[in-house]
């Protein structure tokens, strides 16, 4: 993994930005061949920025398909908030 993103992506956008490249730089395909080649441009972009990435340490880790069931040390009681301080209003004609 390269910047958090498997390796299949990494394949899956270069492919689509080569062949963008060459059917923009050789001018193959005749009229067709340079508005394609931009189409597969954006495509590359786009599947690049879909791809899944993930950083820091769980990157190296596997990912799991159910999340962990949460321990009592993981559970925080919240306690229920006191009553709402007293608001000074003015008359808004003294402004």
């Amino acid at each position: 993994m390269f910047l958090g993103t498997p390796r299949r992506w990494w394949i899956a956008s270069g492919l689509l930005f080569i062949a963008a490249l060459v059917l923009i730089g050789t001018h193959v395909g005749g009229a067709l061949g340079t508005p394609v080649g931009i189409l597969l441009l954006f495509v590359s972009i786009g599947v690049f920025g879909m791809s899944p990435m993930r950083y820091g340490r769980s990157s190296r880790e596997p990912t799991t398909a159910s999340p962990s069931t949460p321990t009592e040390a993981d559970i925080v009681i919240v306690a229920e908030p006191g009553p709402r301080p007293a608001i000074d209003a003015r008359d808004p004609t003294d402004v």
